[in-house]
């Protein structure tokens, strides 16, 4: 048998992968010892790995409430096969999530066929929010072929198997992963972070207070929290996405999503927990938007904005462009480390796949 290159470690000789890239001997030191079986969220968190640029790109979420369990991937079987979790709509490129109905309580034995469904879709600097029912899962698939070429702002036409039953503008909600059949750090966290979220709220409107503080929503305003299926990037658990805003968190907490619903948390702060922006192609445009949140603040959010980038020799830039607030900005991202992305709970991770990381080198604000 031939020797192990040396400075690498034949304990962490990858495996067959079959597809899968091999690892690099300086990716592998930061894969877990060969002994040891982590989540892959912890271990994540103790390389300190960074989770921006993995953020969901769509112009809309599609939220569809589904009886528990969820098979993996949730389009597979039940209410949602033939259903995809990207699908071209009107309203532009749409991400599919289950949702578990609200208060998380389990609708399987009850006997209404109604299948409620909100989508959520980019317009300017916030969103619209329109609300139907499907009857039964043809009237569902039915309602996602009205939505293929129709917006969602229009009259349901009659004789239709689903309806309209609500619109809103700028709705505040929580997304959040907790479908434990993907990743038990989704299943696990997640949830935990909801029923801690939910706690905060409830706690916040049972002592009628008013006046907005940090670390909890407003009474008055209403906080909509959806327990949705997969959404990606489990090593981040818990992971959420914030409404009207559109952004992705990782290893966030209760508190801190009060505080970025309410704007109170300083933005550079909360920025390096932030995994992207939805109106910005997943890589390096999310790590470059994201820094100009970090420098902006929140005030970048009220600006309707596009985000560009290209490729030069040795690293990308990235264009936020907010027309009608006459600013843009041009940053420069750069590959970074390369990471493991570990199986979750398998013996010294493996199999493990690389990740990139992205850095930000240059930021200039182009006055327009």
């Amino acid at each position: 048998m031939a020797a192990a290159p040396q400075g690498t470690a034949s304990r962490l000789a990858q495996p067959n992968l079959g597809a899968l890239p091999p690892l690099e001997p300086d990716v592998q030191t930061l894969l877990p010892a060969a002994d040891e079986a982590p989540r892959c969220s912890a271990h994540a968190a103790g390389i300190g790995t960074d989770p921006g640029g993995t953020a969901i790109a769509a112009d809309a979420v599609a939220l569809v409430e589904a009886p528990l369990p969820w098979p993996k991937p949730v389009f597979m079987s039940g209410l949602l096969a033939g259903l995809s979790s990207m699908m071209d709509l009107q309203v532009g490129p749409t991400r599919v999530l289950a949702v578990v109905s609200a208060g998380g309580r389990d609708r399987r034995n009850e006997i209404s066929s109604r299948i409620p469904v909100v989508l959520h879709w980019r317009s300017g600097a916030g969103t619209q929010s329109a609300y139907f029912e499907a009857d039964g899962a043809d009237g569902l698939h039915e309602l996602f072929a009205h939505l293929g070429d129709r917006s969602p702002a229009e009259p349901v036409p009659q004789d239709t198997r689903f309806a309209s039953v609500g619109y809103a503008e700028n709705e505040r909600a929580v997304l959040i992963c907790t479908q434990g059949s993907h990743d038990v750090c989704c299943g696990s966290e997640g949830t935990r972070l909801a029923a801690d979220f939910e706690a905060v709220l409830r706690a916040y409107r049972d002592a009628d207070i008013d006046e907005p503080y940090a670390g909890a929503p407003t009474a008055g305003g209403r906080v909509a929290v959806y327990r949705v299926s997969h959404t990606g990037g489990h090593r981040f658990a818990p992971t959420a996405m914030t409404l009207p805003d559109g952004r992705m968190w990782a290893g966030i907490e209760a508190g801190e999503l009060a505080s970025i619903l309410d704007r109170t948390a300083d933005a550079a702060a909360v920025a390096p927990r932030c995994r992207g922006w939805w109106g910005a192609a997943t890589g390096p445009a999310q790590v470059g938007e994201r820094a100009v949140l970090a420098e902006v603040g929140w005030s970048l959010e009220s600006m309707a904005r596009e985000v560009r980038f290209r490729r030069t020799p040795d690293a990308w830039e990235v264009d936020v462009i907010a027309t009608s607030a006459g600013r843009a900005w041009t940053v420069t991202v750069q590959e970074g480390r390369t990471v493991p992305t570990i199986a979750c709970r398998a013996m010294g991770g493996l199999p493990a796949k690389p990740a990139t990381e992205f850095i930000v080198t240059d930021i200039q604000e182009q006055r327009r």
